[in-house]
């Protein structure tokens, strides 16, 4: 979103389209009764609207969970939560703005492992330290990645979509939020295990690369976006690359059992504020956050779009980025990885 733009909630200035499929998707029209609506008593934070940046372009997967929390904290802390879109380099923009601002608790960052792993372990040097340059707040979502191909495309298991990139090499393109994000990262990480030549056709946001998809113009992404842009038929969903089948669709099947490689990296979507924020807001923050993700209706709309409210604390959380970074630069090395 831009400076100029509202926030979703507010309903001032004209949305974006993707906006507004957004918000038609996540019915944005207030949380059920088990919030409460009174603003947090104890402390003096907050004071004034909270600034939550998403460092991608509109509509994207990584929209939802700040959108949607959002809604509940403001409900919650008294002040308007506002959501605005900081896009460019594949999060990397975004991320530094907040990086730089004041450790009050007024400017914060909604992002994933693409904006916050992979940058920090496929750049050289690294953008930033996610853990040295951030206060990692609160873990917010897990959600699988899916494999979905145009619809158009004559295959219809991952052991297909294999075997048509081997006998048309270079022929297939994938797309992802931009160079560096995690379907990038996802789509060169699958091409080795497969052994296929398929090429990385950026896109301007997860959302945008989805409406490519569907106009032909892309075959293949990796992205959680997918599954609820298939509802249209255009796009078809081979497989989720996660362990296990998701709660919400079991009948599609991990990407091993529909005849690919076994491919375990989950995504996440998490909160994050500069380096050196008071603790007593950033308990806060995350207190707020296990109310909002207990009601039900929020859990209902997450899990609608493959995304599983998972919240962990700002020890847990940091804990996880610990291990990420390990096990991501262990992936780049093995594989060999060039990201753009």
């Amino acid at each position: 979103m831009s400076e100029h733009a509202q926030d979703a909630t507010s309903g001032t200035d004209a949305p974006h389209p993707q906006r507004r499929r957004l918000a038609a998707l996540l019915g944005l029209a207030g949380l059920s009764p088990v919030l409460p609506a009174a603003r947090a008593q104890s402390g003096a934070w907050p004071t004034r609207p909270i600034s939550v940046v998403s460092p991608y372009n509109p509509g994207g997967t990584n929209d939802v969970p700040p959108r949607l929390f959002g809604e509940g904290w403001q409900k919650l802390f008294g002040q308007n939560v506002l959501v605005r879109n900081q896009p460019g380099a594949a999060g990397i923009v975004g991320a530094q703005a907040v990086m730089n601002a004041a450790p009050d608790g007024y400017t914060l960052l909604s992002s994933n492992n693409g904006g916050m792993i992979v940058q920090a372990v496929v750049k050289s040097p690294p953008p930033y330290d996610p853990l040295r340059q951030f206060t990692p707040i609160v873990r917010l979502v897990t959600g699988a990645n899916f494999i979905g191909v145009n619809a158009d495309l004559p295959v219809r298991t991952v052991g297909e979509l294999i075997a048509y990139a081997r006998r048309e090499p270079g022929k297939l393109n994938y797309s992802s939020a931009g160079s560096g994000s995690f379907g990038n990262f996802l789509g060169e990480y699958f091409k080795l295990l497969a052994g296929v030549d398929i090429v990385h056709v950026p896109g301007k946001g997860s959302a945008a690369a989805a409406l490519d998809m569907k106009a032909g113009l892309i075959h293949v992404m990796f992205d959680p976006i997918v599954l609820p842009q298939s509802a249209d038929g255009r796009i078809r969903v081979l497989a989720t690359l996660g362990r296990e089948r998701t709660e919400t669709r079991p009948d599609i099947p991990t990407v091993r059992e529909s005849g690919g490689p076994e491919m375990l990296l989950d995504g996440w979507f998490g909160l994050f504020g500069p380096a050196g924020m008071p603790r007593e807001i950033v308990e806060r923050i995350e207190a707020a956050t296990r109310t909002v993700a207990a009601d039900p209706e929020v859990r209902r709309k997450l899990l609608t779009l493959g995304l599983v409210p998972d919240i962990l604390g700002p020890q847990a959380f940091r804990e996880q980025i610990e291990r990420d970074l390990k096990v991501y630069a262990d992936v780049r090395t093995r594989a060999k990885l060039v990201v753009e």
